[in-house]
C-alpha cells in the first residue's frame, strides 16, 4: 500500500497540495490488517479478526487470497460502514526512527520545521495494558509520495509560510499519534494471552471454485484455554477491559469453519 515513503519535511514538500480521496483503490492488493483494541467491537461485525503467526498484533482477514481485498467495490468504495484506522490514516504514516535520531526534532504542538518531523509515544499501561515498564520510542511523520492524494495541484498546503504543519497536517499528525498510542496499548494485550498460552494456531476450512481447501498461518484465541485460567487473572482482565475484546473476536468467527 505505501510505495514510496518518505519523511515529511518542510524543505521537500513546501509545494505539495493534499486532497481528500474518498477511493480506496490503493488498498486493493491488501489481504489483512492491523487493527487496535478500540477498534475490536466495530471491526468484528464485519471482519474475522485473527492473530497471524510472528505478530504481535491482532488484524482483520480482508480475503483469504494473497494481495486481495474483497472489501472495496470496483468504484474503489468500501463495502462495509467500518474502515479500519490502518486505511484511515493514510497517505500518512509514522516511522519509528534510528536511535541516533536528533531529539532536537520531536514534534512540538505547532508542528516542525524543515527537518524531518518526529513524535515521542509511550508505552506506559493505560486501559488493556500489560503494566510493563514506560519507555519511549521516536517515531518519523512520513508520507507515501506516490499516493493519489498528493496528485492534483490544487488542495491544502502541508506546512504554513513559516515552516509550521498547518491545521490539517496537525490533525492528520494527532490521528497518527492516538493510532501508534493504541497499537502499543495493544501489543501489550496480545504478550499478555501468549503469556498465558490462550493463542492457538488454526486455519480456516472453505471451498473454492468447488475444492475444499485449508488456509492457515494465523492464530485464535482457544476458548477452553481461557477458561481455565485462574480467578484473579480473569478478574485482573475484565478490569482492563480485554474480555469484550475476546468476546468480539469470539463473534467475528461466528461464521468461519475452523480447525
Amino acid at each position: 500500500m505505501f510505495t514510496k515513503i518518505e519523511p515529511l519535511t518542510q524543505n521537500n514538500h513546501q509545494d505539495i497540495r493534499f486532497t481528500s480521496v474518498n477511493n480506496y483503490n490503493f488498498a486493493k492488493n491488501v489481504s489483512n490488517a492491523p487493527i487496535s483494541f478500540s477498534e475490536f467491537i466495530h471491526a468484528s461485525k464485519y471482519y474475522p479478526i485473527v492473530f497471524l503467526k510472528g505478530n504481535a498484533l491482532p488484524v482483520v482477514l480482508l480475503s483469504l487470497n494473497r494481495d486481495q481485498n474483497n472489501f472495496i467495490n470496483p468504484d474503489g468504495s468500501w463495502k462495509v460502514p467500518y474502515v479500519p484506522a490502518y486505511f484511515r490514516q493514510y497517505p500518512f504514516i509514522l516511522v519509528k526512527a534510528a536511535p541516533s535520531e536528533d531529539s532536537q526534532e520531536a514534534l512540538s504542538s505547532t508542528g516542525s520545521a524543515s527537518k524531518s518531523s518526529s513524535s515521542d509515544t509511550t508505552n506506559s499501561g493505560g486501559n488493556g495494558s500489560s503494566g510493563a515498564t514506560e519507555s519511549q520510542d521516536k517515531y518519523v511523520v512520513c508520507i507515501d509520495r506516490d499516493a493519489p492524494h498528493f496528485a492534483l495541484p490544487q488542495g491544502d498546503i502541508m506546512f504554513t509560510a513559516n515552516g509550521q504543519f498547518t491545521e490539517m497536517t496537525n490533525k492528520a499528525v494527532e490521528f497518527l499519534k492516538l493510532y501508534q498510542r493504541e497499537m502499543s496499548i495493544t501489543s501489550n494485550i496480545v504478550k499478555l494471552m501468549e503469556d498465558k498460552d490462550i493463542l492457538v494456531d488454526r486455519q480456516f476450512n472453505v471451498n473454492m471454485n468447488g475444492q475444499n481447501i485449508s488456509v492457515g498461518g494465523f492464530r485464535t484465541i482457544d476458548m477452553q484455554k481461557l477458561n481455565s485460567l485462574d480467578d484473579g487473572t480473569l478478574a485482573d482482565w475484565v478490569r482492563k477491559g480485554i474480555m469484550p475484546l475476546i468476546i468480539s473476536h469470539a463473534n467475528s468467527l461466528s461464521g468461519m469453519q475452523l480447525s
